[in-house]
């Protein structure tokens, strides 16, 4: 992937706008637009010259600036729906609006394989980071025809001609999906073994936490990912909506797991598996709402989707715990 630059500043929508705050929130979400581009740019810079972790670092500053494009086009949006507009404009609008949230879409995209190319090529797993680049490459191709057909759109409008282009569509993804990285024969068959019902509620996950965990911790063999496999793994038995989160880089440096449970009610709490390290302690202490718990870099929806990105042996608690 190539960095490019294709936005034309002067594009500034079609004639006979009447409403000032219509053409100056079009030109504010341009702007943005702009913005985002460079991080883009910046972004595969990175990737191509093999600077992973700062390619990780203005992914997700892309993630942040797209957000604020997304709020921009929301009230563009608004404007365009509320503004008094003649035939020809309002037809030009309803070319442009899809093209920009199209835009959006594929800057989520392109940003989300970049990070996960960056993610496998710096574990030396070529396949995956193969697969991701070339899907973020199709999508980055879609965010530059997308800016030409808007360009192409104001040019149009401008003539008077009133012929508008459509967005592109999303790019198919690449046919040479890799395999799975690890072998999931090791997992338990079956895995998720139905027990008795509990609920999505802070009292029920603090009664199956229990009094936590009574084998201590050992780094690198019982740690905070097989404690974590283990918590969701007792959860969803029990029929509690459960995820397993990871981040690379932790309150100490190291990286983390820990699980986050769906609330009913659309709340959310976490816990934090290495709380109850010593026999006796409270499992409710492991639970959590602290902002932090919600910031991460990967999470998983069970066991096989951790284990293809970590490998099994990063979650194996089975082969470290004896149950009763």
């Amino acid at each position: 992937m190539h960095p490019e630059s294709h936005i034309e500043s002067g594009s500034e929508g079609g004639t006979g706008c009447q409403d000032a705050n219509l053409e100056k929130s079009q030109s504010e979400v341009l702007l943005l637009l702009k913005t985002i581009t460079e991080s883009l740019n910046g972004a595969i810079t990175s990737f191509n010259d093999r600077e992973y972790d700062g390619c990780r670092a203005e992914c997700e500053q892309l993630k942040q600036e797209n957000l604020k494009y997304a709020a921009s086009i929301e009230s563009f949006e608004r404007l365009v729906t509320n503004a008094s507009r003649s035939g020809s404009d309002e037809t030009y609008y309803d070319a442009q609006l899809p093209i920009l949230h199209a835009i959006h879409h594929s800057v989520n995209e392109s940003a989300s394989d970049l990070y996960q190319a960056s993610e496998y090529a710096s574990q030396g797993d070529d396949g995956h980071a193969m697969y991701h680049s070339r899907r973020a490459a199709a999508y980055v191709d879609a965010v530059y025809a997308n800016i030409k057909r808007f360009n192409e759109n104001a040019g149009v409008s401008n003539s008077g001609s009133g012929s508008f282009a459509s967005p592109v569509p999303d790019p198919p993804d690449p046919e040479d999906a890799p395999a799975l990285k690890a072998d999931l024969s090791d997992i338990p068959d079956p895995y998720y073994i139905p027990k008795s019902r509990f609920q999505n509620t802070h009292d029920e996950v603090k009664r199956l936490l229990g009094k936590g965990f009574i084998t201590p911790y050992q780094c690198s063999i019982f740690d905070c990912s097989e404690m974590a496999a283990y918590i969701e793994w007792k959860l969803e038995c029990h029929n509690v909506t459960a995820y397993i989160a990871t981040r690379d880089d932790w309150q100490d440096g190291y990286g983390h797991a820990w699980v986050i449970v769906s609330l009913r009610g659309g709340k959310y709490l976490a816990i934090e598996p290495t709380v109850s390290v010593n026999e006796g302690n409270l499992g409710a202490e492991m639970i959590t709402y602290e902002p932090e718990y919600f910031v991460y870099d990967q999470l998983f929806e069970d066991i096989y989707g951790a284990s293809e990105f970590f490998g099994v042996g990063e979650w194996d608690w089975w082969n470290k715990l004896e149950l009763k």
